[in-house]
């Protein structure tokens, strides 16, 4: 990685401690350094393939299962540096959404991918969110 790229990191990486606290940075990073080379060619590349075959589906409804499973393998994507909650699934779409060089990484896939991503994950987390108070339901129904 050369010098540019280094600051780029530690400004991109001072940037999520400040939204998401240190130890989900030293997490991600102990997970990333654990990798080999290959393994980390391989998760890029289907971070890049995700964020493409979305852009594919964008004439479809954000909440289409075809949708919805490029969501799938993105939360799976994410898994790959750390166990990302409802909550920073939500706080990571919003970073997605504001942040400049996110919106730029995206719109060159596609000029309306961005929105369209923000959408797709907007849905996404709402599932999660109904899933998850579903089960709390469950739990509560069980126990009395």
């Amino acid at each position: 990685m050369g010098k540019k790229n280094k600051h780029k990191q530690a400004k991109f990486e001072r940037r999520l401690s400040e939204q998401y606290g240190d130890q989900e940075i030293k997490q991600t990073k102990q997970h990333w350094n654990d990798y080999s080379e290959a393994e980390k060619a391989a998760i890029l590349k289907e971070g890049d393939a995700i964020f493409v075959d979305l852009a594919q589906l964008k004439d479809q409804a954000p909440d289409s299962e075809e949708v919805q499973q490029i969501m799938v393998r993105w939360h799976q994507f994410l898994l790959n540096f750390y166990e990302p909650s409802i909550e920073l699934l939500s706080g990571l779409n919003e970073m997605y959404a504001n942040d400049p060089k996110f919106k730029k990484k995206f719109a060159k896939i596609d000029p309306d991918l961005p929105d369209f991503l923000h959408a797709a994950i907007d849905t996404y987390v709402d599932q999660l969110e109904n899933q998850w108070i579903e089960e709390q339901q469950e739990t509560l129904d069980n126990e009395l």
